[in-house]
């Protein structure tokens, strides 16, 4: 009978409602709190980093949440996968004693309550590492290209 479903149904439920919270969750700058983030250094002025980081990100596919040119930010959100539940990436630019600061954050699109989870932990962890190598991959590879050109 329909008893013998109901832990099918459940779980269906749930997967539902974690595909649902992936398709609403946005970033905002002024809300988006990273759970990790990680920091280096670029030899490029704060501008051109900045530029550098969205030329990668577009040619990527991430989906840009919310940008702050004035303030050099910007949210990337990245979609739901089989190994993730989603996650929104924080990004800030800044010059403190003359040098450009990046930070890359992340944080889970299902909030802090699934933050006690070890799995959960080593995810945000390797994906915060992957995004960090790829941006600083890609601030390198530009402060070879001339500007002017």
């Amino acid at each position: 009978m329909i008893i013998e479903y109901i832990p099918f149904l459940i779980a269906l439920g749930i997967f539902a409602i974690f595909i649902f919270n992936d398709q609403i969750r946005k970033g905002s700058i002024k809300k988006t709190i990273p759970h990790y983030s990680s920091t280096f250094f670029s030899d490029l002025p704060p501008y051109r980093t900045f530029k550098a980081i969205i030329t990668f990100v577009t040619k990527k596919g991430y989906q840009i949440d919310d940008i702050d040119e004035v303030h050099l930010a910007v949210i990337l959100n990245e979609r739901m996968t089989w190994n993730s539940y989603g996650s929104l990436y924080p990004i800030y630019i800044r010059e403190q004693a003359g040098r450009t600061i990046v930070e890359v954050g992340i944080t889970s699109k299902l909030g802090k309550s699934f933050l006690f989870s070890t799995f959960n932990k080593r995810v945000l962890a390797l994906r915060l590492e992957r995004m960090l190598n790829a941006i600083k991959g890609a601030v390198i590879a530009y402060e070879g290209i001339d500007e002017n050109v």
